[in-house]
């Protein structure tokens, strides 16, 4: 199975810096140019399945990039970020930069945001999403979420230790990028991540800053 995936496009509170979590904000101008472009690059795939984030953003952009039936699945909304959605980071930093600084920089410490989840609770819903795709017949899958579900979506199929992330949240993958893996047998083979030189709009955007 080739399991493609991308993250959302780009909206205005991306633009404004503020964490989205299950909070929404529309997609802005670019966003939905990268959308367009996003549909242009992969126009020649024939897919058995798309699935997408509930949340309105990632529905959007699924909307935008294929023309094909979308699913919606909770288990693919973003991580709940509690008392900190909305916020804008570099407030967030003076408020409480112990625990933001924890959810990316040292994930084994992390517990979570006021009302908001854990790591454990979002890698449950991503182990429970790929035990039922992986019993599918299909040949070509399209997956659309968010950010931090994508790190937890990559955590996931690369076997990294919680203190691995590191590894791969540091930097977010441009809102439609594209991603592949295949998948045989529950294993997952990585061909290409973030791939984005078709966007008109790179960002190229560090998460934690």
């Amino acid at each position: 199975m080739n399991i493609y995936l991308t993250r959302h496009s780009k909206t205005i509170w991306n633009l404004e810096k503020r964490l989205q979590g299950r909070k929404d904000s529309p997609l802005c101008k670019e966003g939905k140019e990268n959308a367009l472009a996003l549909k242009k690059y992969i126009s020649d795939i024939s897919f058995d399945c798309v699935y997408s984030s509930p949340i309105e953003r990632a529905y959007h952009t699924a909307k935008l990039i294929t023309n094909d039936k979308i699913i919606k699945d909770d288990r693919l909304m973003e991580m709940d970020f509690g008392d900190f959605e909305g916020m804008k980071i570099a407030d967030i930093l003076n408020m409480n930069f112990e625990l933001y600084d924890n959810m990316w920089n040292h994930p084994e410490k992390f517990n979570r945001i006021p009302h908001g989840e854990s790591y454990d609770e979002v890698m449950d819903r991503v182990i429970s999403f790929f035990d039922e795709l992986k019993e599918k017949e299909y040949q070509n899958v399209l997956i659309v979420t968010h950010g931090m579900l994508f790190i937890n979506i990559l955590a996931y199929m690369l076997k990294l230790k919680r203190e691995d992330y590191v590894q791969i949240n540091q930097r977010v993958v441009d809102g439609c990028s594209l991603t592949l893996f295949k998948e045989q047998l529950g294993q997952y083979e990585k061909v290409f991540i973030g791939k984005n030189d078709f966007l008109p709009n790179i960002s190229n955007e560090i998460f934690n800053k």
